[in-house]
């Protein structure tokens, strides 16, 4: 018995398990074109995955926004601050995922 990487999701499973345990790949007694398959379900999932962190950085961006007009009087410039940094949070995490997604397409 010896380690190997699984051949959809590249994790490291055992040489004798005939089901990945990470992505559910059946790997004893499929053919290439069902592996090709869960291979492109992989990437369809991974890319959702991205978009979807892409989604709630664009929501931290609004909030951020939302925050800079409408906050608690007291420490109003702690609020301030604080939305300025969820803004920069917001925008840097999406432009980084959206790269990132447009390098997983290009593979």
């Amino acid at each position: 018995m010896s380690i190997i990487s699984c051949i959809v999701c590249g994790k490291r499973i055992s040489s004798k398990s005939e089901v990945c345990m990470h992505c559910g790949a059946v790997l004893k007694g499929t053919s290439e074109e069902q592996l090709e398959r869960a291979i492109h379900i992989q990437k369809i999932k991974r890319s959702r995955r991205i978009q979807s962190f892409s989604f709630l950085a664009i929501l931290l961006v609004a909030a951020g926004f939302l925050l800079n007009f409408v906050h608690p009087k007291e420490n109003g410039a702690m609020w301030v601050t604080v939305s300025y940094y969820m803004i920069a949070a917001g925008f840097v995490g999406y432009i980084a995922l959206r790269v990132w997604l447009m390098f997983l397409k290009k593979k």
